[in-house]
């Protein structure tokens, strides 16, 4: 994904103040120097201000509990968990799902670039 893609998809990030995310001029310029993205912070415990995001980090830790590794997850487990999180309907969506509005928004190809699909509900035997 070149610089213009990725600025259309991360114009702006909204996330907390973890130790990850503490060089914002690193995160917001592309190997190039040219800022491609904004970087905007949380207030400290205030969770709302994160909207959906919540939902999603909520299902991410009854997968991975906090304290849990990631030492040992390969590239396919973080995608198969995030493809597991955002294939389920949401009621905020008006019973979509966010990978369908990100398949709206984004287009096919972006998603393939990020290898994201939709993981469809579990069929009986």
């Amino acid at each position: 994904m070149g610089t213009c893609e990725f600025a259309s998809v991360f114009e702006y990030i909204l996330t907390d103040r973890g130790s990850e995310f503490g060089d914002p001029i690193a995160l917001e310029t592309g190997v190039s120097g040219n800022q491609r993205s904004s970087i905007y912070y949380c207030d400290p415990m205030q969770s709302g201000q994160k909207g959906g995001l919540e939902q999603a980090h909520t299902m991410l830790r009854m997968v991975l509990p906090k304290g849990s590794s990631f030492e040992f997850l390969t590239q396919w487990d973080v995608n198969t968990i995030v493809n597991h999180i955002h294939s389920p309907p949401r009621e905020i969506l008006r019973g979509r799902t966010p990978y369908s509005m990100a398949l709206e928004t984004f287009g096919a190809e972006t998603l393939k670039a990020f290898q994201l699909r939709r993981i469809g509900p579990a069929r009986s035997i």
